[in-house]
């Protein structure tokens, strides 16, 4: 009887070693990526920030905490490093969230599926671009003079301004474009940065 209310009390996310291990590695791993991708994103020529590449992935695999410790971990190296805006995390923070709800609705309306969908992975990456567009443009418009710290991006938005002549309204439209080029892209790469690992490690429990 103690033994099945102790069991009762338990979360369900099957927390073993082998599973800590593996949040932890991966997290910290993603980490490293999103810096890596935000790095990328300032030598091509496509206007892209990739600083989340691997958001999503982490929610999905991992979980909400984890997902956020991604999220605000990327924004922290990228400001030492990289000197974007610390207050530019609330756009990461709010793609992990997003995904993580998404996620948690599509398991509760198919519980007996054991793989989330590709559906879901494409409106966590629509939704994040919403999110990040309305977040950051508005603090890149009004704390940091439109700027963003990506050559790439802040040339479009400049593109932009010349024919409208309003810089808000140019970091506006010029955020928005690049951020749902930028997170359907990274979805569709967390998409398959999923389907491998579950495919590889066949008993990872979902969270």
């Amino acid at each position: 009887m103690s033994g099945n209310l102790i069991n009762s009390r338990l979360p369900d996310k099957n927390w073993t070693p082998r599973r800590i291990i593996f949040t932890v590695l991966f997290t910290a791993v993603s980490i490293g990526i999103n810096y890596l991708g935000s790095f990328l994103a300032g030598l091509i020529a496509f206007p892209l920030y990739l600083d989340s590449v691997m958001t999503i992935a982490v929610t999905a695999l991992c979980g909400l905490v984890p997902g956020l410790i991604c999220a605000f971990g990327s924004n922290i190296l990228l400001f030492i490093f990289a000197h974007t805006g610390i207050f530019f995390s609330a756009c990461h923070l709010s793609t992990a969230l997003i995904a993580w709800l998404i996620f948690r609705s599509e398991r509760k309306n198919h519980p007996n599926e054991k793989l989330l969908s590709a559906d879901s992975f494409m409106w966590a990456g629509f939704l994040a671009a919403i999110s990040n567009s309305i977040i950051g443009d508005t603090i890149s418009t009004f704390v940091y003079g439109a700027n963003t710290s990506i050559p790439q991006v802040d040339n479009a938005v400049q593109g932009i301004y010349v024919v409208i002549r309003s810089l808000p309204v140019a970091a506006y439209i010029g955020g928005t474009i690049t951020n749902f080029v930028d997170k359907l892209v990274c979805a569709t790469i967390c998409l398959f940065i999923y389907r491998f690992v579950k495919k590889v490690f066949s008993d990872l429990p979902s969270f």
